[in-house]
């Protein structure tokens, strides 16, 4: 008799995911560890291999059953690739063993590519760490002392894969919407294929730091004004827009609640700016942003719209519906509330290592693949002394880098490119 596999319903956020994704919307971002020397395919390998089986919320595959979509124990072989191709593809699970991530290197390059079904930015952070972790072991072993040469480093949280949206939601305040009106949509030619652009801009967090405080701003409320001025300058009419311009600022849960698990728990909020025929002062445009993120970005809010969605996933409705007619639905109100950012921008703020790995990492990058309705994504990663800050297009030409770099470096910031086309 065959042995029953393990296996995990989607999270509350993910149910929206496999009803969308596609070779267009491929809902996949990517984490990368710069390390300090070449990569070693063979200790790579190896280091996958044996990190994968404690992180319950990668070692499997996607199914779906009459209800509902879940995630089953994937006990096949899973192999690492060369990167060839753009960044962010769709993961095709007939190309991966069913696996819905991928592990690639490239020069000192080792890269994590999640679709958004399995985790968010700070699950798959978790997970490319201990990989990179094992793999150091593995790959300078002598370095090691007998003690901490086989220690599994980085897996504490692989096996919680609890659903932290209906874990802290409260049925309060259940009745109110948050639909969003229209934003103003950013256009250009599209690449062939429609792959991404990739532009890194590396900056020291110091001066990033200095520099917010004399506005009185956190970073990531600098960057979201600085975004809104440069969709201004670089993509709208001189008449302005009827359309606000809107940022969506992606949000970690797990602080907020308290809730550690290494399945999706984040929610987001988006910061709006109506831009006329004048152009406005940054000074001005981030007055309203500080102002929209003391009024969004608060546990009470969170809150609502946990209770908000979770409605929905506890009726008994919804439960004895069919999955064929929920993805229907599901697609129809994605389709309906797709409209309402023009851009997103995801602050995955400091990242920590082990100090005993420090030696071998260089730095982090973080990309997020795009969409039809919002052909720029941009995020934000830090590690030591030095921010990263990334701008996905799938439009040709970097001018939303180009203006946001103008700007850095205006303002005293030593900027640094990394740039597949050129400099910025």
């Amino acid at each position: 008799m065959a042995r029953q596999k393990a296996w995990h319903k989607l999270d509350n956020t993910a149910n929206l995911f496999p009803v969308i994704a596609g070779r267009r919307t491929a809902n996949v971002f990517r984490m990368t560890a710069v390390m300090h020397k070449e990569v070693v395919p063979e200790y790579l390998q190896q280091a996958l291999e044996e990190t994968l089986p404690a992180f319950a919320a990668f070692s499997v595959r996607l199914r779906h059953g009459l209800f509902w979509s879940y995630l089953e124990q994937n006990d096949a072989p899973v192999h690492i690739a060369q990167e060839i191709q753009a960044p962010c593809r769709y993961i095709d699970p007939l190309e991966t063993g069913r696996y819905l991530f991928r592990v690639l290197y490239f020069g000192k390059r080792i890269s994590l590519e999640t679709f958004h079904v399995l985790t968010d930015g700070t699950g798959a952070m978790r997970f490319l760490k201990a990989i990179c972790y094992r793999y150091c072991q593995l790959c300078d072993a002598q370095a090691f002392e007998a003690q901490t040469r086989d220690i599994p480093y980085g897996i504490e949280q692989g096996k919680n894969v609890s659903d932290g949206y209906l874990k802290n939601y409260t049925p309060k305040a259940q009745k109110q919407s948050f639909k969003e009106p229209r934003a103003f949509r950013v256009r250009g030619e599209p690449r062939l294929s429609f792959d991404l652009g990739v532009s890194t801009l590396l900056f020291p967090v110091q001066e990033i730091k200095t520099l917010c405080h004399q506005y009185d701003a956190s970073v990531s409320e600098y960057l979201t004004a600085a975004l809104l001025m440069a969709v201004y300058e670089e993509y709208m009419p001189v008449s302005g827009s009827k359309r606000p311009v809107s940022v969506f600022v992606p949000v970690d849960l797990r602080r907020i609640f308290e809730t550690d698990t290494s399945s999706n728990f984040f929610s987001g909020f988006s910061v709006r700016y109506r831009f006329s025929g004048t152009k406005p002062e940054f000074t001005d445009v981030l007055k309203q942003v500080q102002e929209q993120f003391r009024e969004k970005c608060t546990k009470e809010m969170f809150e609502k719209k946990l209770a908000y969605t979770a409605k929905s996933a506890l009726s008994v409705w919804t439960r004895v519906i069919p999955l064929v007619v929920k993805n229907g639905v599901l697609r129809v109100i994605y389709e309906a509330s797709n409209h309402a950012s023009t851009l997103t921008l995801s602050n995955l703020g400091p990242i920590q290592v082990e100090p005993l790995f420090e030696p071998y990492f260089e730095g982090f990058r973080f990309l997020l693949s795009s969409t039809r309705q919002e052909p720029l994504k941009c995020s934000a990663v830090a590690y030591q002394d030095t921010v990263a800050l990334t701008v996905c297009s799938e439009l040709l030409g970097n001018d939303l880098a180009r203006n946001l770099a103008r700007r850095l470096s205006g303002q005293g910031i030593a900027v640094q490119v990394e740039c597949a086309e050129g400099e910025v």
